[in-house]
């Protein structure tokens, strides 16, 4: 062997193949992927044997630990090159080991105490992605995404959310790799007739509107036909929101981003003297903040956000809204107005995307869709913040439905490498979630916020009517990947009046006497970067 010194030197293996070896290859996914890295290169893998520990970044299709006289390694851990740990209990001495594709940031999530037992509702605080590269969802452009807090209102079903001892109460979890801020939570009390179904528009949009619009349908008109874009029947997946998700459509290069494809709706004879309005529910998966640094350094790849069509009188097809939006997380309600959108008596609807959509169910609605009037809006009266673990996840539905929950079954071993910064302490955070101050909870992975509320504030439910209920909440959310701008640490603290996040020297989190007491007394749980296996 030469060296520096240009001086030789002999190396002799008197040893033989005495010593054991861990021989690992990467493969990355390459289809519906977040990376386009076939070998992982880059990516960090720490080894732990008994007391010996390894670290090596992969430069190379295979990377070589040694074992000495050790079996094999009691765990390994692989972080991608987007920031995401992997880790194998056991591994063979000889593996090649594939990427997961699992989800890493998504939203909290919200549980409701059924009357047996917490279930999973949906994710919350979608509109608010601090820190997110542009080209979110379609954006463009370069920068971050909007900075202003998510004000949002998520529906409830009365059969979801059943008062216990005088108490509604509802679970907001940090499942993903995420940090939350939640400043203000209420609960809206809606009752109406038992022969209506109460809806809320859950499409996306950015942040900073909180207007609440509720609709109210009586007798759901679902569509008599429909097809994609080769004309396969896709009705019977439609009609119900039975899991049954619409999937014909083929992935793309990246997690989220699929080839373009159609849903041709065809709603039937309607009385064009009405309003139309059309209700879609389903899910997507998301791209995050590293696919959507790759695409807007691409020139041929860009989300499509979906495109309302219809036929026009020449017979052709013609864009009417050109951004329906998209279903915010899982299990949401998109509602379109078509009032004044058709030009002929074709009323067929077109909905055209790239986007990575599975809807579950269609129907048109006639006449005024406006619902009924909030009855009341009840103030949290508890809430805690405690470390709780990771649900079990699957997906409902089988291969092509959302990822799930079930709450019943955790882990409390942690899923994430740790992020840095000053979380919020346990125990009692109720006044800060009593109004929207700038003084907020902050969570992480495995935390849990625990809020009820006192049911006897809620009016008598009149006799042949049913309650449903909204949550609302201001808030922000930050995922962690490595794209995300300052997506490792809980700093810098968002507030209300920001222009952008991150923010320069320019702007600052309020420094007054109020918010530097709030910092010292609630803010104080530190955590470091993980650096190590645990």
């Amino acid at each position: 062997m030469a060296q520096a010194d240009g001086r030789l030197r002999l190396l002799r293996n008197d040893g033989g193949n005495a010593n054991r070896y861990l021989k690992l290859q990467l493969t990355g996914l390459t289809v519906a992927g977040s990376k386009n890295n076939r070998f992982g290169i880059g990516a960090k893998v720490e080894v732990r044997a008994g007391g010996m520990y390894q670290m090596r970044v992969v430069t190379q299709p295979v990377t070589h630990f040694g074992l000495g006289q050790r079996d094999r390694a009691d765990v390994l851990r692989i972080v991608w090159t987007n920031g995401v740990p992997q880790n194998v209990f056991y591994p063979g001495s000889d593996q090649d080991l594939v990427e997961e594709q699992i989800l890493k940031g998504s939203c909290p999530f919200l549980y409701a105490w059924n009357g047996e037992r917490y279930e999973f509702v949906t994710d919350v605080m979608w509109r608010s992605a601090l820190g997110m590269p542009m080209d979110i969802m379609g954006g463009g452009g370069g920068g971050y995404a909007p900075a202003a807090a998510s004000l949002e209102y998520i529906r409830i079903p009365g059969d979801v959310l059943v008062a216990q001892d005088g108490v509604y109460s509802v679970q907001v979890t940090g499942e993903l790799w995420e940090t939350g801020y939640i400043d203000e939570v209420k609960l809206v009390v809606v009752d109406h007739p038992d022969s209506v179904e109460v809806l809320l528009d859950e499409r996306f949009v950015p942040p900073g509107d909180a207007t609440l619009r509720i609709y109210q349908v009586a007798q759901p008109r679902p569509p008599v036909a429909a097809t994609d874009e080769h004309g396969r029947d896709l009705l019977p997946l439609l009609l119900e929101r039975d899991d049954r998700y619409v999937s014909q459509f083929r992935l793309g290069r990246f997690q989220g981003v699929t080839e373009t494809h159609d849903l041709v709706l065809d709603p039937g004879e309607l009385d064009p003297a009405q309003d139309v309005t059309l209700f879609l529910n389903g899910w997507i998966f998301p791209t995050d903040a590293s696919i959507n640094v790759a695409l807007a350094q691409s020139d041929q790849l860009a989300s499509m956000p979906p495109q309302v069509q219809v036929v026009g009188p020449d017979g052709e097809w013609h864009t009417v809204i050109d951004n329906m939006s998209f279903p915010s997380g899982k299990a949401k309600t998109v509602v379109v107005d078509l009032a004044g959108k058709f030009s002929s008596r074709d009323r067929r609807v077109r909905i055209r995307t790239n986007m990575q959509i599975y809807w579950d169910q269609t129907f048109f609605a006639t006449g005024d869709v406006r619902g009924p009037a909030p009855q009341a809006t009840l103030a949290p009266v508890a809430a805690d913040l405690h470390y709780r673990g990771f649900s079990r996840i699957y997906r409902k539905g089988g291969r092509y439905g959302p990822h799930w929950f079930d709450y019943g079954d955790v882990t409390l071993e942690q899923q994430w490498l740790s992020l840095e910064g000053q979380f919020t302490r346990y125990g009692d955070v109720l006044q800060l979630l009593q109004r929207a101050d700038d003084m907020y909870v902050v969570f992480g992975p495995g935390d849990e916020v625990t809020v009820e509320f006192d049911a006897d504030d809620a009016p008598p439910l009149p006799a042949g009517w049913r309650r449903d209920f909204l949550l609302y909440s201001d808030s922000w959310l930050k995922d962690a990947d490595l794209n995300t701008g300052t997506g490792q640490s809980v700093e810098p603290l968002p507030f209300h009046g920001m222009s952008r996040y991150p923010y320069g020297a320019d702007e600052s989190y309020p420094a007054d006497a109020e918010h530097l007491r709030y910092l010292r007394r609630y803010n104080t749980r530190r955590m470091t970067a993980n650096q190590h296996l645990p």
